[in-house]
């Protein structure tokens, strides 16, 4: 054999040996993860679909109802794979700023323009998922469902010029709140570490409010009013993973 001839055997020896392994680098790019653990951060949107009963209290005039507004926020999260089809997820999130606004024609016999905010809240929400995936965690499109269970808590309650301006200072509180939770999503994996989430989650959360307004420069009590929210919260989010 020449050299000439030794070289081109070579070269079809590496030509040929390249082609094998071209699948199996590709799958290893492209499939599965790079580990048990994915980070995800992105956005998320919660729409709220509130129903509640009129205020009712201590000096409170019939017919004041309320209407929860919508938010956007940093969705954020870690999914740990626990087998092939299953894994466990902490949803988490920057918390939002939820406005609600002022809901029925009675809120003009009290001052308040119908329809103008008069108190905002942020939502600490935490949801912790266990997730089933029908064609396995390491399906480059791999689809997921998932229950669990959600706490919420309110935090940096404040009644709005809207509402202090025209019955007086007012402090909101609004309890705490457990229930199911359940979301669908698709994950995507553009390789073995980089991935995109689509999701839609729902939650029961609930809550006792109790609006308590005080003549100006005192703590005498000149108005309370009380009920129960339903908040029925979508959350549709889209965020881009990192596994390791």
């Amino acid at each position: 054999m020449t050299t000439t001839q030794l070289r081109r055997a070579v070269a079809a020896l590496s030509a040929a040996a390249a082609l094998a392994a071209a699948p199996a680098a590709r799958a290893a790019d492209t499939g599965g993860s790079a580990g048990p653990n994915t980070i995800y951060a992105g956005l998320a949107y919660l729409q709220v679909h509130s129903s509640l009963p009129d205020l009712s209290g201590m000096n409170t005039p019939a017919g004041l109802n309320l209407d929860v507004g919508n938010a956007t926020t940093l969705g954020l999260g870690i999914v740990h794979d626990v087998a092939p089809a299953w894994s466990v997820e902490l949803a988490l999130g920057v918390p939002p700023r939820v406005r609600t606004d002022a809901m029925g024609a009675n809120w003009a016999a009290a001052g308040v323009r119908p329809g103008v905010g008069i108190v905002d809240v942020h939502m600490i929400s935490p949801t912790v998922f266990a997730n089933y995936h029908p064609l396995g965690v390491d399906s480059r499109i791999d689809p997921y469902v998932g229950i669990g269970v959600n706490y919420t808590r309110f935090t940096d309650t404040t009644a709005l010029n809207a509402l202090t301006g025209s019955v007086g200072p007012t402090q909101i509180h609004l309890s705490s709140s457990w229930g199911p939770a359940a979301h669908v999503g698709l994950v995507y994996h553009l390789d073995r570490r980089w991935s995109v989430v689509g999701s839609v989650a729902i939650a029961d959360v609930q809550s006792d409010m109790t609006a308590t307004t005080y003549v100006p420069g005192t703590s005498i009590v000149s108005m309370q009013g009380k009920t129960h929210i339903n908040f029925h919260p979508i959350v549709y989010s889209l965020a881009l993973g990192y596994s390791f």
